[in-house]
């Protein structure tokens, strides 16, 4: 398989995509992108807890990107039940270097997940600015007022299959300069 269309476990142009395994958290924590480590540090985890937690529970699923056979990404989504996920991903700064691979892949991740949730969710610091602009790319709507996570403003972040529930968020997005 190759392309631009996630469908799981496969070859995508110069990145293969496989389920992720411990021994891809364990090379991945030491390599995050310094946005990434500090997203771990505001929720209160490890990089290493926050890689391998996906990978105990059996509703989770989870991938790894593979550039020449190094982890570079892991993402996925664990289920809050059966119509809601949090969805997520921590990356190297290698993801940085082929950011076109990405862009392009990017879309049908969130589309292949959103097929299997009504809403797909999570936080993200509200001064991280790229990572913001880059998940409204996604369709991703934004609650207006950040909400506090250990000390730290955040916005919660959610897309939802049904556009008409967006349609509501779209008057309160946040500004960001």
């Amino acid at each position: 398989m190759s392309g631009n269309v996630f469908t799981g476990e496969g070859d995508y142009g110069i990145a293969e995509i496989i389920r992720s395994r411990p021994s891809h958290a364990e090379k991945l924590q030491h390599n995050l992108r310094d946005t990434d480590v500090r997203e771990c540090f505001i929720a209160g985890v490890s990089p290493w807890r926050a890689l391998m937690e996906p990978l105990q529970g059996d509703t989770a699923e989870t991938y790894t990107v593979l550039l020449r056979e190094e982890p570079v990404m892991m993402f996925g989504v664990v289920p809050q039940h059966e119509l809601v996920a949090r969805i997520w991903m921590l990356c190297s700064p290698a993801v940085e270097r082929h950011p076109k691979t990405f862009m392009k892949l990017s879309p049908s991740i969130v589309d292949y997940f959103q097929n299997q949730y009504f809403l797909l969710e999570n936080v993200c610091p509200m001064d991280h600015y790229k990572t913001i602009a880059w998940l409204e790319y996604l369709g991703f709507g934004f609650m207006a007022q950040p909400i506090s996570m250990n000390g730290h403003a955040v916005f919660r972040f959610v897309r939802c299959q049904n556009t008409y529930y967006m349609q509501s968020l779209e008057d309160t997005r946040p500004v960001v300069s």
